[in-house]
Protein backbone atom coordinates (compact mmCIF):
# COMPACT_ATOMS: atom_id res chain seq x y z
CA UNK A 1 0.00 0.00 0.00
CA UNK A 2 1.54 3.75 -0.81
CA UNK A 3 1.30 6.83 0.90
CA UNK A 4 -0.38 9.82 -1.25
CA UNK A 5 3.84 11.18 -1.35
CA UNK A 6 4.92 7.86 -2.65
CA UNK A 7 2.10 7.87 -5.36
CA UNK A 8 2.30 11.67 -6.52
CA UNK A 9 6.12 10.87 -6.91
CA UNK A 10 5.41 7.43 -9.50
CA UNK A 11 3.69 10.35 -11.28
CA UNK A 12 6.08 12.68 -11.85
CA UNK A 13 8.21 9.84 -13.03
CA UNK A 14 5.89 9.63 -16.39
CA UNK A 15 5.18 13.64 -16.64
CA UNK A 16 8.75 14.33 -18.66
CA UNK A 17 6.82 11.67 -21.05
CA UNK A 18 4.01 14.50 -21.51
CA UNK A 19 4.95 16.44 -24.67
CA UNK A 20 3.42 19.85 -25.13
CA UNK A 21 2.41 20.29 -28.85
CA UNK A 22 4.81 21.76 -29.63
CA UNK A 23 3.58 48.94 -38.70
CA UNK A 24 0.19 50.37 -40.68
CA UNK A 25 -0.11 54.52 -41.59
CA UNK A 26 -1.41 56.43 -38.73
CA UNK A 27 -3.79 59.21 -39.56
CA UNK A 28 -3.87 62.52 -36.91
CA UNK A 29 -6.89 61.60 -34.59
CA UNK A 30 -9.40 64.09 -33.95
CA UNK A 31 -10.18 65.44 -30.59
CA UNK A 32 -11.96 63.27 -28.58
CA UNK A 33 -15.61 63.89 -27.85
CA UNK A 34 -17.12 65.17 -25.05
CA UNK A 35 -18.80 63.26 -22.37
CA UNK A 36 -22.96 63.27 -22.98
CA UNK A 37 -25.07 64.24 -20.71
CA UNK A 38 -28.14 62.14 -20.54
CA UNK A 39 -31.83 64.01 -19.72
CA UNK A 40 -33.79 61.02 -17.74
CA UNK A 41 -36.87 63.21 -18.55
CA UNK A 42 -36.40 62.45 -22.71
CA UNK A 43 -34.97 59.31 -22.30
CA UNK A 44 -35.18 57.74 -26.09
CA UNK A 45 -33.81 60.99 -27.32
CA UNK A 46 -30.94 60.84 -24.99
CA UNK A 47 -30.13 57.11 -25.70
CA UNK A 48 -30.21 58.09 -29.49
CA UNK A 49 -27.79 61.22 -28.89
CA UNK A 50 -25.51 58.71 -27.04
CA UNK A 51 -25.36 56.04 -30.00
CA UNK A 52 -24.84 58.94 -32.28
CA UNK A 53 -22.22 60.42 -30.59
CA UNK A 54 -19.89 57.32 -30.44
CA UNK A 55 -20.93 55.70 -33.35
CA UNK A 56 -18.10 56.86 -35.31
CA UNK A 57 -15.66 55.43 -33.21
CA UNK A 58 -17.16 52.08 -33.12
CA UNK A 59 -16.34 49.38 -35.52
CA UNK A 60 -16.87 45.33 -36.44
CA UNK A 61 -13.89 43.43 -36.24
CA UNK A 62 -14.40 40.32 -38.36
CA UNK A 63 -12.46 37.32 -38.88
CA UNK A 64 -12.30 35.12 -41.69
CA UNK A 65 -10.55 31.78 -42.84
CA UNK A 66 -8.19 31.32 -45.13
CA UNK A 67 -9.07 33.46 -48.52
CA UNK A 68 -13.06 33.19 -47.78
CA UNK A 69 -15.38 36.11 -48.09
CA UNK A 70 -17.58 35.06 -45.60
CA UNK A 71 -16.59 35.47 -42.46
CA UNK A 72 -15.66 32.99 -39.79
CA UNK A 73 -16.79 35.12 -36.71
CA UNK A 74 -17.16 38.80 -35.81
CA UNK A 75 -17.24 41.04 -32.65
CA UNK A 76 -16.91 45.12 -31.77
CA UNK A 77 -14.66 47.25 -31.48
CA UNK A 78 -13.92 51.27 -30.49
CA UNK A 79 -10.89 53.70 -30.50
CA UNK A 80 -9.09 54.38 -27.49
CA UNK A 81 -6.07 56.43 -28.73
CA UNK A 82 -4.95 58.20 -31.45
CA UNK A 83 -3.27 56.33 -35.10
CA UNK A 84 -6.36 54.12 -35.31
CA UNK A 85 -5.84 52.60 -31.81
CA UNK A 86 -9.26 49.94 -30.63
CA UNK A 87 -10.12 47.95 -28.08
CA UNK A 88 -11.47 44.77 -28.26
CA UNK A 89 -11.93 41.58 -26.85
CA UNK A 90 -9.61 38.76 -27.04
CA UNK A 91 -11.54 36.06 -27.82
CA UNK A 92 -12.41 38.14 -30.93
CA UNK A 93 -8.84 37.84 -31.84
CA UNK A 94 -7.75 34.72 -30.52
CA UNK A 95 -8.37 32.54 -33.97
CA UNK A 96 -5.27 35.16 -35.46
CA UNK A 97 -3.08 34.69 -32.80
CA UNK A 98 -3.29 30.74 -32.50
CA UNK A 99 -3.13 30.25 -36.33
CA UNK A 100 -1.53 33.37 -37.26
CA UNK A 101 -1.65 31.27 -41.29
CA UNK A 102 -5.09 30.22 -40.87
CA UNK A 103 -6.53 33.74 -40.00
CA UNK A 104 -6.89 37.30 -41.48
CA UNK A 105 -8.73 40.44 -39.63
CA UNK A 106 -11.09 43.47 -41.05
CA UNK A 107 -12.87 45.70 -39.95
CA UNK A 108 -15.94 47.21 -41.29
CA UNK A 109 -17.56 50.52 -40.18
CA UNK A 110 -21.34 51.39 -39.93
CA UNK A 111 -20.75 53.60 -43.18
CA UNK A 112 -18.94 50.68 -45.05
CA UNK A 113 -15.08 51.29 -45.10
CA UNK A 114 -13.37 48.91 -44.40
CA UNK A 115 -9.25 47.27 -44.15
CA UNK A 116 -6.84 45.44 -42.32
CA UNK A 117 -6.84 44.80 -38.67
CA UNK A 118 -3.24 43.86 -36.56
CA UNK A 119 -3.17 42.92 -33.34
CA UNK A 120 -0.95 44.97 -30.57
CA UNK A 121 -1.24 43.42 -27.39
CA UNK A 122 -3.67 40.80 -25.36
CA UNK A 123 -4.83 40.61 -22.39
CA UNK A 124 -6.41 36.89 -21.61
CA UNK A 125 -7.15 37.11 -18.07
CA UNK A 126 -9.34 40.00 -18.72
CA UNK A 127 -10.24 39.05 -22.31
CA UNK A 128 -8.93 42.25 -23.76
CA UNK A 129 -7.07 43.05 -27.16
CA UNK A 130 -5.79 46.51 -28.36
CA UNK A 131 -5.63 46.47 -32.16
CA UNK A 132 -4.64 48.70 -35.39
CA UNK A 133 -7.07 49.98 -37.78
CA UNK A 134 -5.55 50.56 -40.93
CA UNK A 135 -5.98 53.61 -42.48
CA UNK A 136 -9.25 54.23 -39.81
CA UNK A 137 -8.67 56.75 -36.57
CA UNK A 138 -11.68 58.18 -35.20
CA UNK A 139 -11.67 59.98 -32.48
CA UNK A 140 -10.87 58.10 -28.93
CA UNK A 141 -13.85 57.52 -26.93
CA UNK A 142 -12.80 58.88 -23.34
CA UNK A 143 -12.49 56.27 -20.36
CA UNK A 144 -13.51 56.18 -16.40
CA UNK A 145 -12.03 54.12 -14.54
CA UNK A 146 -14.14 53.75 -11.50
CA UNK A 147 -16.55 51.35 -11.54
CA UNK A 148 -20.27 52.95 -11.90
CA UNK A 149 -22.43 53.39 -8.97
CA UNK A 150 -24.83 50.00 -8.25
CA UNK A 151 -28.42 51.59 -10.26
CA UNK A 152 -26.67 53.60 -12.07
CA UNK A 153 -27.86 54.01 -15.92
CA UNK A 154 -25.61 52.26 -18.66
CA UNK A 155 -25.58 51.44 -21.86
CA UNK A 156 -24.15 48.80 -24.17
CA UNK A 157 -23.33 49.09 -28.42
CA UNK A 158 -21.81 46.62 -30.60
CA UNK A 159 -23.07 44.28 -33.71
CA UNK A 160 -25.34 41.55 -32.44
CA UNK A 161 -26.06 38.88 -34.70
CA UNK A 162 -24.58 40.77 -37.69
CA UNK A 163 -27.60 42.88 -38.01
CA UNK A 164 -25.83 46.04 -37.66
CA UNK A 165 -24.71 48.59 -34.72
CA UNK A 166 -26.68 48.60 -31.82
CA UNK A 167 -27.48 50.12 -28.26
CA UNK A 168 -28.97 48.50 -25.64
CA UNK A 169 -29.83 49.98 -22.43
CA UNK A 170 -29.49 48.73 -18.70
CA UNK A 171 -28.64 48.96 -15.02
CA UNK A 172 -25.39 48.46 -13.84
CA UNK A 173 -25.21 46.91 -10.76
CA UNK A 174 -21.95 46.42 -9.42
CA UNK A 175 -18.91 44.39 -9.27
CA UNK A 176 -19.80 40.68 -9.25
CA UNK A 177 -19.36 39.55 -5.66
CA UNK A 178 -16.73 36.95 -5.75
CA UNK A 179 -15.69 36.37 -8.68
CA UNK A 180 -12.05 35.56 -9.52
CA UNK A 181 -11.55 38.34 -11.90
CA UNK A 182 -13.87 41.66 -11.46
CA UNK A 183 -16.15 41.61 -13.60
CA UNK A 184 -19.03 44.42 -13.31
CA UNK A 185 -22.85 43.22 -13.67
CA UNK A 186 -24.82 44.77 -16.13
CA UNK A 187 -28.61 44.39 -16.40
CA UNK A 188 -29.05 45.48 -20.46
CA UNK A 189 -29.18 42.46 -23.36
CA UNK A 190 -25.60 41.84 -24.88
CA UNK A 191 -25.69 39.19 -28.00
CA UNK A 192 -22.93 37.63 -29.84
CA UNK A 193 -21.60 39.97 -31.87
CA UNK A 194 -21.46 42.81 -29.08
CA UNK A 195 -18.41 41.51 -27.58
CA UNK A 196 -15.35 44.29 -27.49
CA UNK A 197 -18.02 46.91 -27.66
CA UNK A 198 -17.87 50.02 -25.01
CA UNK A 199 -20.19 49.91 -22.17
CA UNK A 200 -21.18 53.95 -21.66
CA UNK A 201 -22.00 55.92 -18.56
CA UNK A 202 -24.96 58.06 -18.40
CA UNK A 203 -22.12 61.03 -19.32
CA UNK A 204 -20.67 59.15 -22.28
CA UNK A 205 -17.73 57.58 -20.76
CA UNK A 206 -16.36 54.22 -20.97
CA UNK A 207 -17.00 52.22 -18.08
CA UNK A 208 -16.25 48.63 -18.66
CA UNK A 209 -16.14 46.29 -22.29
CA UNK A 210 -18.71 43.82 -23.46
CA UNK A 211 -18.47 40.53 -22.32
CA UNK A 212 -21.24 38.91 -24.65
CA UNK A 213 -21.09 35.00 -24.16
CA UNK A 214 -20.52 34.23 -20.79
CA UNK A 215 -19.81 30.81 -20.24
CA UNK A 216 -21.16 29.52 -17.13
CA UNK A 217 -24.43 32.26 -16.76
CA UNK A 218 -25.29 32.11 -20.10
CA UNK A 219 -28.11 35.03 -19.45
CA UNK A 220 -26.41 37.06 -17.35
CA UNK A 221 -24.89 39.95 -18.78
CA UNK A 222 -21.12 41.38 -17.54
CA UNK A 223 -18.89 43.94 -18.40
CA UNK A 224 -14.84 44.20 -17.94
CA UNK A 225 -14.32 46.91 -16.12
CA UNK A 226 -12.64 50.03 -17.42
CA UNK A 227 -9.86 50.54 -15.08
CA UNK A 228 -8.65 47.46 -16.68
CA UNK A 229 -7.56 49.49 -20.49
CA UNK A 230 -5.05 51.68 -19.43
CA UNK A 231 -2.00 49.77 -18.81
CA UNK A 232 -2.60 47.37 -21.91
CA UNK A 233 -3.53 50.86 -24.06
CA UNK A 234 0.03 51.44 -22.81
CA UNK A 235 2.14 48.46 -23.19
CA UNK A 236 0.51 48.45 -27.07
CA UNK A 237 1.78 52.18 -27.92
CA UNK A 238 5.22 51.66 -26.16
CA UNK A 239 5.88 47.54 -26.95
CA UNK A 240 3.41 46.40 -29.44
CA UNK A 241 4.12 42.55 -30.61
CA UNK A 242 4.21 40.36 -33.58
CA UNK A 243 1.89 37.51 -33.78
CA UNK A 244 4.67 35.14 -32.78
CA UNK A 245 5.70 37.05 -29.49
CA UNK A 246 1.42 37.55 -28.86
CA UNK A 247 1.14 33.96 -28.66
CA UNK A 248 4.32 33.21 -26.55
CA UNK A 249 2.55 36.07 -24.33
CA UNK A 250 -0.16 33.85 -24.12
CA UNK A 251 1.09 30.80 -22.96
CA UNK A 252 3.06 33.19 -20.27
CA UNK A 253 -0.46 34.66 -19.27
CA UNK A 254 -1.90 31.43 -19.42
CA UNK A 255 0.61 30.19 -16.46
CA UNK A 256 0.60 33.01 -13.83
CA UNK A 257 -3.21 32.61 -14.33
CA UNK A 258 -2.42 29.25 -13.32
CA UNK A 259 0.04 29.76 -10.23
CA UNK A 260 -2.74 32.84 -9.19
CA UNK A 261 -5.39 30.60 -9.47
CA UNK A 262 -3.58 27.87 -7.46
CA UNK A 263 -2.03 30.36 -4.79
CA UNK A 264 -5.85 30.96 -3.99
CA UNK A 265 -6.31 28.01 -2.23
CA UNK A 266 -3.14 27.80 -0.05
CA UNK A 267 -3.72 27.79 3.53
CA UNK A 268 -5.67 25.39 5.78
CA UNK A 269 -7.59 23.54 3.44
CA UNK A 270 -11.75 23.63 4.86
CA UNK A 271 -13.72 20.39 5.15
CA UNK A 272 -17.49 19.22 5.04
CA UNK A 273 -18.57 15.92 7.06
CA UNK A 274 -21.06 13.98 5.26
CA UNK A 275 -22.34 10.72 6.69
CA UNK A 276 -18.81 10.77 8.44
CA UNK A 277 -16.50 11.72 5.43
CA UNK A 278 -14.88 14.89 5.97
CA UNK A 279 -14.32 16.20 2.59
CA UNK A 280 -12.84 19.57 0.71
CA UNK A 281 -15.94 21.75 0.89
CA UNK A 282 -15.50 25.52 -0.40
CA UNK A 283 -12.03 25.87 -0.73
CA UNK A 284 -12.37 29.48 -1.75
CA UNK A 285 -15.02 32.73 -1.68
CA UNK A 286 -14.82 32.74 -5.21
CA UNK A 287 -16.05 28.57 -5.64
CA UNK A 288 -18.86 27.75 -6.40
CA UNK A 289 -20.58 24.61 -4.56
CA UNK A 290 -23.55 23.55 -4.55
CA UNK A 291 -24.89 20.05 -2.92
CA UNK A 292 -28.53 17.95 -3.34
CA UNK A 293 -29.22 14.73 -2.39
CA UNK A 294 -32.63 11.99 -3.19
CA UNK A 295 -35.14 12.67 -0.18
CA UNK A 296 -37.17 9.40 -1.34
CA UNK A 297 -36.72 6.97 1.68
CA UNK A 298 -37.35 4.24 -0.05
CA UNK A 299 -34.65 4.59 -2.41
CA UNK A 300 -32.21 1.20 -3.11
CA UNK A 301 -29.08 4.02 -2.30
CA UNK A 302 -29.05 7.27 -0.75
CA UNK A 303 -26.50 9.58 -2.32
CA UNK A 304 -25.46 13.16 -1.46
CA UNK A 305 -23.74 15.23 -4.01
CA UNK A 306 -21.57 17.96 -3.50
CA UNK A 307 -20.00 20.11 -6.69
CA UNK A 308 -18.09 22.93 -6.60
CA UNK A 309 -16.63 24.79 -9.14
CA UNK A 310 -14.05 27.84 -9.31
CA UNK A 311 -15.62 29.14 -12.66
CA UNK A 312 -12.22 31.00 -13.76
CA UNK A 313 -11.96 29.26 -16.62
CA UNK A 314 -10.28 31.32 -19.29
CA UNK A 315 -10.93 31.22 -23.36
CA UNK A 316 -7.75 29.96 -25.24
CA UNK A 317 -9.56 29.57 -28.74
CA UNK A 318 -12.18 28.20 -30.13
CA UNK A 319 -13.26 24.70 -28.26
CA UNK A 320 -10.62 25.56 -25.94
CA UNK A 321 -11.33 26.60 -22.31
CA UNK A 322 -8.94 26.18 -19.42
CA UNK A 323 -7.13 27.36 -15.96
CA UNK A 324 -10.03 26.24 -14.48
CA UNK A 325 -10.81 23.59 -11.14
CA UNK A 326 -13.63 21.61 -10.17
CA UNK A 327 -14.30 18.87 -8.00
CA UNK A 328 -17.29 16.93 -6.80
CA UNK A 329 -17.96 14.21 -3.84
CA UNK A 330 -20.48 11.63 -4.06
CA UNK A 331 -21.24 9.65 -0.76
CA UNK A 332 -23.61 6.75 -0.85
CA UNK A 333 -25.04 4.81 1.60
CA UNK A 334 -27.52 1.81 1.60
CA UNK A 335 -29.84 -0.60 3.69
CA UNK A 336 -31.10 -2.20 1.12
CA UNK A 337 -28.16 -3.75 -1.41
CA UNK A 338 -25.93 -6.33 -0.55
CA UNK A 339 -22.48 -5.72 -0.94
CA UNK A 340 -21.52 -6.80 -4.11
CA UNK A 341 -24.27 -4.68 -5.89
CA UNK A 342 -23.43 -1.53 -3.16
CA UNK A 343 -19.55 -1.88 -4.67
CA UNK A 344 -20.82 -2.02 -7.97
CA UNK A 345 -22.53 1.54 -7.78
CA UNK A 346 -20.05 2.78 -5.73
CA UNK A 347 -17.43 2.19 -7.91
CA UNK A 348 -19.08 3.30 -11.07
CA UNK A 349 -18.66 7.05 -9.96
CA UNK A 350 -15.13 6.83 -10.07
CA UNK A 351 -14.54 6.30 -13.42
CA UNK A 352 -12.61 9.36 -15.58
CA UNK A 353 -15.67 9.81 -17.88
CA UNK A 354 -15.36 13.40 -18.43
CA UNK A 355 -14.62 13.42 -22.28
CA UNK A 356 -13.32 16.88 -22.21
CA UNK A 357 -10.93 18.82 -24.74
CA UNK A 358 -10.09 17.55 -28.10
CA UNK A 359 -7.17 15.92 -29.22
CA UNK A 360 -6.03 18.83 -31.09
CA UNK A 361 -5.42 21.03 -28.55
CA UNK A 362 -4.46 18.42 -26.00
CA UNK A 363 -2.28 14.72 -26.08
CA UNK A 364 -3.19 11.72 -24.43
CA UNK A 365 -3.88 10.97 -20.62
CA UNK A 366 -1.44 8.61 -18.75
CA UNK A 367 -2.93 7.45 -15.49
CA UNK A 368 -1.50 5.42 -12.59
CA UNK A 369 -4.00 4.01 -9.96
CA UNK A 370 -3.06 2.71 -6.17
CA UNK A 371 -4.43 1.86 -2.84
CA UNK A 372 -3.19 4.92 -0.51
CA UNK A 373 -3.77 4.99 3.10
CA UNK A 374 -5.23 8.14 4.07
CA UNK A 375 -6.71 10.26 7.40
CA UNK A 376 -8.29 6.47 8.94
CA UNK A 377 -9.22 4.96 6.30
CA UNK A 378 -7.75 3.35 2.85
CA UNK A 379 -8.96 4.87 -0.94
CA UNK A 380 -8.19 3.53 -4.40
CA UNK A 381 -6.65 6.66 -5.95
CA UNK A 382 -6.30 7.45 -10.03
CA UNK A 383 -4.19 10.09 -10.87
CA UNK A 384 -4.41 11.20 -15.18
CA UNK A 385 -2.04 14.23 -16.45
CA UNK A 386 -2.15 15.22 -20.12
CA UNK A 387 0.12 18.17 -21.19
CA UNK A 388 -1.23 20.35 -23.70
CA UNK A 389 -0.28 20.65 -27.48
CA UNK A 390 1.17 24.27 -28.54
CA UNK A 391 1.20 25.47 -24.64
CA UNK A 392 4.48 24.82 -23.00
CA UNK A 393 4.12 24.17 -19.34
CA UNK A 394 0.52 23.67 -19.09
CA UNK A 395 -1.29 20.32 -18.00
CA UNK A 396 -4.96 18.77 -17.14
CA UNK A 397 -4.90 16.89 -13.77
CA UNK A 398 -7.76 14.76 -13.30
CA UNK A 399 -7.81 12.48 -9.34
CA UNK A 400 -10.83 10.10 -9.17
CA UNK A 401 -10.88 8.82 -5.00
CA UNK A 402 -12.74 6.01 -4.02
CA UNK A 403 -13.18 4.58 -0.47
CA UNK A 404 -12.18 1.13 0.28
CA UNK A 405 -13.39 1.18 4.44
CA UNK A 406 -17.02 0.21 4.48
CA UNK A 407 -19.33 -2.46 3.38
CA UNK A 408 -22.61 -0.59 3.23
CA UNK A 409 -20.87 3.30 3.12
CA UNK A 410 -18.39 5.44 0.89
CA UNK A 411 -17.67 8.19 -0.92
CA UNK A 412 -16.24 9.02 -4.56
CA UNK A 413 -14.36 12.33 -5.06
CA UNK A 414 -13.59 13.70 -8.46
CA UNK A 415 -10.73 16.61 -9.01
CA UNK A 416 -10.07 18.13 -12.48
CA UNK A 417 -7.61 20.59 -13.33
CA UNK A 418 -7.35 22.57 -16.43
CA UNK A 419 -4.46 24.23 -17.34
CA UNK A 420 -2.33 24.09 -14.47
CA UNK A 421 1.20 23.78 -13.73
CA UNK A 422 2.45 19.85 -13.28
CA UNK A 423 4.42 20.66 -10.25
CA UNK A 424 1.83 22.92 -8.63
CA UNK A 425 -1.03 20.92 -9.43
CA UNK A 426 0.35 18.00 -8.08
CA UNK A 427 1.05 19.84 -4.54
CA UNK A 428 -2.51 20.81 -4.91
CA UNK A 429 -3.52 16.85 -5.44
CA UNK A 430 -1.86 15.92 -2.48
CA UNK A 431 -3.19 18.46 0.08
CA UNK A 432 -6.81 18.11 -1.71
CA UNK A 433 -6.61 14.23 -0.68
CA UNK A 434 -4.56 14.53 2.24
CA UNK A 435 -7.62 16.55 4.23
CA UNK A 436 -10.32 13.83 3.49
CA UNK A 437 -10.83 11.70 7.07
CA UNK A 438 -13.08 9.24 7.90
CA UNK A 439 -14.05 10.36 11.52
CA UNK A 440 -16.67 7.70 12.73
Amino acid sequence: MLSVIEMLRAMTMFACLLIAGSASPQVPAKASPQPVIVDASNLSESVRDVLARVRPSIVQIKGFFGSNTANNFHGTGFAVAPGGVFMTNYHVVAELIMHPDKYRLEYHTPEGKTGKVEVLAVDVRHDLAVVRAEHFAPAPLPIDPTVPAKGSRAYAVGFPLDVGLTITEGISNGRVEDAFYARIHYSGALNGGMSGGPALSARGTVTGVNVAGYRFEQLVAFLVPASHLSPLIEQALTKPADLRELKKSVTAQLRAHADELLGAFAGAMPTQVTAGYALPAKLAPFVDCKASGDPAADAPVQQVTIQCAAKAGLYVQQGLFTGDIRYAHYILSTDKLDTWRFANRLSGLARATGAFGRPKHVGPFDCETNVVKLRRFDASLMVCVRSYRGLEGLYDITVRALSLNESKRGMASHLDMHGVDFTGGMQFVKRFVEAMEWQE
